[in-house]
């Protein structure tokens, strides 16, 4: 969630702006906005789990995840947000348009450190849209979402298990990776991406090493937001 004065946030966009147009929005279900975008390809091309950044207010940058990519138009992309935030990185999702023109910024793909064959997946509901383009049919995803939104995101994703958000954040997600240890559903897990609330990735990682489920360095970790700080 990165902040810069303005100046520099010009000169950002000015080096690594790419102009997009918004060519469709959706609601795949409350508090999560769908934007279909055609924006010039960078280096390398789009690829699913490209990250883009877009300057949200003068001084507030939001970072988000490419997708999809369209395999027959390649400059054509989906990014998946939750608008559930009171951030500014919520408030500018919520005033985009159809038909309107956006700089976002980007270089060339960075894929994220990924680890085995047979990888778990953690976040809350601003990760979804990363879980999705990197997850493959055997990896094992669990996602903590409102109860409200529950329903309609496992219609829509039925091989990603959704966890109904209890309690403080992470709570609810802690409890299905705590019982899923016990009854043998980590099992042939060799790797793990833990994405979105900072410190429900640490209790994440504390019960995969402590329990002797993962070893560190077969975990991939990437914080969204955490507590007393600004949100998305």
């Amino acid at each position: 969630m990165p902040q810069a004065p303005t100046l520099i946030g010009k000169l950002a966009e000015s080096l690594m702006g790419r102009r997009a147009r918004v060519l469709d929005l959706g609601e795949p279900a409350p508090g999560f906005v769908e934007v279909e975008l055609r924006a010039e390809a960078p280096p390398g091309g789009w690829r699913p789990g490209h990250e883009i950044q877009v300057r949200a207010s003068a001084t507030q940058g939001r970072r988000y995840t490419v997708r999809t990519v369209n395999g027959r138009d390649p400059e054509r992309v989906t990014v998946l947000a939750t608008t559930q935030a009171a951030g500014p990185g919520a408030h500018w999702i919520r005033g985009l348009r159809t038909g309107a023109w956006i700089t976002v910024l980007t270089g060339r793909h960075r894929p994220l450190r990924e680890h085995g064959t047979r990888r778990l997946c953690l976040g809350d509901g601003c990760a979804l849209g990363t879980i999705d383009a990197y997850a493959r049919t055997e990896h094992i995803t669990a996602i903590e979402v409102s109860s409200e939104a529950l329903r309609p995101l496992a219609d829509r994703w039925p091989r990603h298990h959704f966890v109904a958000a209890e309690g403080a954040p992470g709570d609810a997600l802690q409890s299905w990776l705590e019982q899923a240890s016990v009854e043998g559903g980590l099992a042939g897990a060799d790797g793990a991406l833990l994405l979105g609330h900072a410190q429900s990735i640490q209790r994440q990682r504390r019960t995969l090493v402590d329990g002797g489920i993962l070893p560190r360095r077969a975990i991939t970790t990437k914080p969204y937001w955490a507590t007393g700080k600004q949100g998305l």
